[in-house]
């Protein structure tokens, strides 16, 4: 039975790419606009206003100077920041503000000029990996600590590097359909594995890139939605959180060599929906690497612990695969950006607005998030709901 209390009842997304010229607040910015057109609401309507801080540039109080450029005088505001499961983590506080009557209407943005940006000078700020354990040997960014992951998991379970690569290619397959992917161009298995290997066993196909770009979604209390939007209503099912720690180096003893917080993170989701892996038809899956994708699989539910490269060699993902994943290309094809656009694409796959590729009958998605390395994982399951209100 369908419980839930918010939905998300807008999302937009700007332009991907190389995007000189543009700053990281004018894509948030052009995004929160589309958010807003798709909703059918003003600015003026928005009493909640949620942001990730910035990498390229130090803004103090991001969320307050969106909320000053879209003309929004919001009863709360605040930046989020949990590396890559931040989108999520977005999703979920403008639910629990929704449902406690704090705000009617929540806006979740965030744009990033990573790509055309990034510089030595700019960056400094950032703090890339443990300093106590992690840069002072140089183990800095998402990369290494998915790298020393993958190894592992090599080790233990006869994981093949093809079934990483088939990864890619089935993310590319998707994102070759989708026109606002950055890399549009078909990827295949042998072409990814006469790429050159960047940080072992992670080639240059299965890592993902830095993005310029923005995206944006609105939440608000389902019943509202049920009476003012026409067509499907995605509402937020069940949600997770769960945090090993600062970075690879402090995540024992949640996260082992071969799982991640996304096991935790899953079971609450799970549990609030009322629902298990085989109820869910999209599974938008937070991809740094191809490993990362690989591990969520397993530690999702979606097979065995140690199966996950025997179920992607089966060749159960992709467009023609049983289960549709990353089905927006995913970070490794679409665009790098924090998980923001995995929940539009959720979004989408259950208004039956994704084009051509579009899954059949979905009804119900899982979009994740996985930050820190593999220290935080969040997780939310969407519902389609067809009905409309009297």
């Amino acid at each position: 039975m369908n419980t839930a209390k918010a939905a998300i009842v807008g999302i937009g997304e700007s332009r991907v790419g190389r995007l000189r010229g543009m700053s990281a607040l004018h894509l948030t910015l052009e995004a929160a606009r589309h958010a807003l057109a798709d909703a059918g609401l003003t600015a003026a309507a928005i009493d909640g206003v949620l942001t990730r801080n910035l990498d390229m540039d130090v803004t103090y109080m991001h969320s307050q100077l969106v909320a000053k450029h879209l003309g929004i005088a919001p009863r709360f505001a605040t930046d989020i920041n949990l590396g890559g499961a931040t989108a999520v983590a977005m999703l979920e506080q403008a639910a629990i503000l929704i449902t406690s009557n704090v705000c009617r209407f929540v806006l979740c943005a965030y744009g990033e000029n990573r790509r055309t940006s990034w510089a030595a000078e700019r960056h400094g700020h950032v703090r890339m990996g443990n300093e106590d354990f992690e840069e002072c040997f140089g183990l800095t960014w998402g990369m290494g600590p998915h790298a020393l992951a993958a190894q592992r998991h090599m080790h233990e379970f006869g994981t093949a590097s093809r079934s990483l690569g088939m990864i890619a290619v089935a993310q590319r397959d998707y994102a070759v359909q989708n026109p606002n992917a950055d890399f549009r161009q078909p990827l295949s298995l042998e072409t990814y594995e006469r790429a050159p290997m960047l940080i072992a066993p992670l080639r240059k196909y299965d890592l993902a890139y830095l993005f310029d770009g923005g995206a944006a979604f609105i939440v608000a209390a389902q019943p509202w939605a049920l009476d003012h939007k026409a067509g499907p209503v995605v509402s937020l099912l069940g949600f997770g959180q769960a945090h090993a720690g600062e970075h690879l180096a402090y995540c024992a003893p949640m996260v082992t060599r071969t799982t991640t917080p996304a096991v935790q993170a899953g079971q609450q989701a799970y549990r609030m929906a009322g629902l298990g892996p085989s109820d869910i038809d999209v599974a938008l899956l937070y991809d740094d690497t191809t490993y990362g994708v690989l591990v969520q699989l397993e530690d999702f539910g979606f097979c065995g612990k140690g199966e996950g490269s025997d179920f992607v060699a089966a060749g159960h993902l992709g467009p023609k695969g049983t289960l549709a994943v990353n089905t927006h290309g995913g970070n490794l094809s679409q665009a790098h950006l924090d998980g923001m656009l995995h929940v539009v694409e959720g979004v989408r796959q259950l208004r039956s607005a994704a084009g051509p590729r579009q899954v059949d009958g979905a009804q119900v998605a899982l979009v994740s998030g996985l930050g820190g390395g593999f220290a935080t994982s969040t997780a939310a399951i969407f519902g389609r709901d067809d009905r409309q209100g009297t």
